[in-house]
């Protein structure tokens, strides 16, 4: 696992970039090197920091190059060693990279993505077509930025590495996003001008202009199967993903929360080895948060060497002034702060962890994937008139969780169903956090709710619907973005083998009644109940929360008074006020009080 960088056109030196370049030596401490090259007439700087988990020789270092290639590549091509055995090449190495090379070579750039195994974001200078290719994954597990200003090219791994002064940088847009989800969606970044570059996308840049394109998407046809067979062949998908996802020339642990997920991945690793593999955990102090004891039992089952840290209050709280340094922009999951505990404690241990994310997204496990469907289909058949009436009432009543359920009830449509069960900040509070003046400089056909070209249109399967939203929005840009910046913050390779492609593609052509036929995630439990009892995994989805609505009337009381204190005039404050003494008498307003303090 490593970071790239690039600059084209730039008033920059070769100095300076480096001290860019190392800015994100954290992802990779192993090696740093910028190399010069020219393109379209002017100078092209790529960059690279090496964490090293395959040929940990200096000759698998980056930037390397081919007869027609220059690449800098972050992540890991899982099955780089079966595409060796159809390339005829000169191998001077046994890197991912250098067969990545290869097989551009051979196949050409859109060809041979489409025959990768793995996590990747990659810069890639043709230098006989003289265009610089951006690839990035295709789930959104590695990140990569860019931007395009008065002629300069900019891409990297963090936002860090990019030259600009980022304080007071964003438009309100960015911020109205920001508060809403505790992340800025899709293509946008907090900040004007830096660009994410989407999962399974392609940025052609050839010196003037941008062309992007998808180069592959979750399947939108289902298939016709039995349960049974739908088992058999997702424990199959899982079981040759977590085969793939331990090659390393490092030792491979695993994340182990005593959930379903991260419960399957680590018995499947511990079966398919002949040592005992290394499982870790972190716990709370505080009970209502603290699934240890459940990962213990799970780890005492399946035989791995567990490793424990039950973490105290004072451990988050020197965390948080670090949190906003990790992320480059604001990040609004409060459970970033135990993943930055648990990244580090595993990395005292080994170099690279398997995770459980995605599973909730592909078989349908969040709570309100149930929720929506039931209201769905309460109120669709509703009269529009009583629909209305009732939004009324509810609206009036200053009662939150009346507001929650009747918002969408005047416009039932996909987005506002997403807009009151998927944000931290609700629409109707953003109209009060803000100042009208604020609100007035906002371009009226800016809709932050707007779900782009997600298709939604299937009003009959709201399961199948919100899965997708959050495959395409919140996956990406909060699930994978908190692991990525907590385990690579630590130089620790974090790797998600429930987002294998070919599982993901499986998964979403199943049927909703065949993943729903014995519960929510019923497919992955009845895989693992055949290594685990149930006795050890059936209780209440607990999450990996932080006990915030506590902490915000105690620990953090002073340093929210004084952010809210210090905010600009785009922020009502008398209003976050008034919010702060009903949290004080027993409402929860955490999550728009974490977001307040990110900025």
């Amino acid at each position: 696992m490593c970071s790239i960088l690039g600059y084209f056109n730039t008033d920059l030196n070769l100095n300076q970039i480096e001290r860019l370049n190392l800015s994100m030596s954290h992802r990779g401490p192993d090696n740093s090197c910028v190399k010069s090259y020219k393109f379209r007439g002017k100078s092209l700087y790529l960059g690279h920091n090496r964490l090293s988990i395959q040929d940990l020789n200096p000759r698998a270092n980056q930037p390397m190059e081919s007869r027609r290639f220059v690449i800098v590549f972050n992540g890991e091509i899982y099955n780089h060693r079966e595409l060796r055995g159809d390339l005829d090449f000169d191998w001077q190495g046994d890197s991912d990279t250098e067969t990545l090379l290869a097989l551009f070579e051979k196949f050409g750039v859109e060809r041979g993505i489409s025959m990768l195994n793995g996590m990747f974001a990659i810069g890639l200078l043709d230098k006989v077509e003289e265009k610089l290719y951006l690839i990035r994954d295709r789930v959104g597990i590695k990140p990569l930025y860019w931007s395009f200003k008065g002629g300069e090219f900019i891409f990297g791994s963090q936002i860090k590495g990019f030259k600009r002064e980022l304080k007071n940088d964003s438009s309100g847009r960015g911020l109205i996003e920001f508060m809403s989800f505790g992340y800025t969606p899709y293509s946008r970044s907090f900040y004007d001008d830096i660009y994410k570059l989407e999962p399974a996308h392609i940025l052609i840049f050839d010196g003037k202009s941008i062309q992007k394109s998808r180069y592959w998407d979750i399947p939108k046809e289902k298939i016709s199967i039995s349960y049974q067979e739908a088992l058999e062949e997702t424990e199959r998908l899982i079981k040759s993903s977590i085969e793939y996802r331990l090659l390393s020339d490092l030792e491979v642990g695993t994340f182990l929360s005593g959930g379903v997920d991260s419960s399957l991945v680590s018995s499947i690793i511990q079966e398919s080895s002949s040592s005992r593999v290394k499982s870790f955990t972190i716990g709370f102090e505080d009970e209502r948060y603290n699934e240890a004891k459940f990962a213990k039992d799970v780890a005492s089952h399946i035989g791995t060497e567990h490793h424990e840290y039950i973490f105290k209050v004072d451990d988050i709280i020197s965390l948080i002034d670090s949190i906003d340094s990790f992320y480059d922009e604001p990040f609004g999951d409060s459970s970033a702060l135990p993943t930055m505990l648990l990244s580090k404690f595993t990395k005292e241990h080994v170099t690279v962890a398997l995770s459980g994310d995605g599973g909730d997204e592909l078989f349908l496990g969040y709570e309100r994937y149930f929720f929506i469907d039931r209201y769905f289909k309460l109120f669709n058949s509703t009269p529009q008139a009583i629909r209305d009436a009732m939004h009324t009432l509810a609206v009036n009543s200053n009662i939150d969780k009346l507001e929650k359920i009747a918002y969408p009830l005047k416009h039932l449509t996909v987005e506002n169903l997403y807009s009151v069960m998927a944000t931290y900040t609700k629409p109707w509070q953003l109209k009060d956090i803000f100042t009208d003046d604020f609100l007035e400089t906002i371009p009226q056909n800016f809709d932050y709710l707007s779900l782009q070209d997600i298709d939604t249109q299937n009003l009959e399967d709201m399961f199948d619907n919100f899965s997708r939203i959050d495959f395409y929005r919140y996956l990406p840009d909060d699930i994978l973005t908190k692991v990525d910046r907590a385990s690579m913050g630590y130089s620790l390779e974090a790797r998600v083998p429930l987002l294998d492609h070919r599982l993901v593609e499986f998964a979403y052509s199943l049927p909703t009644e065949i993943k729903l036929k014995g519960g929510a995630k019923s497919i992955l439990k009845d895989i693992l109940y055949k290594r685990v009892p149930k006795s050890l995994i059936d209780r209440p989805k607990m999450g990996f929360r932080t006990p915030l609505n506590s902490w915000f009337r105690e620990e953090l009381r002073e340093p929210l008074l004084e952010k809210i204190e210090s905010l600009d005039e785009r922020f009502n404050r008398e209003y976050l006020r008034e919010l702060y003494e009903r949290h004080q008498s027993g409402k929860n307003y955490e999550f728009i009080f974490w977001n307040i303090m990110r900025l």
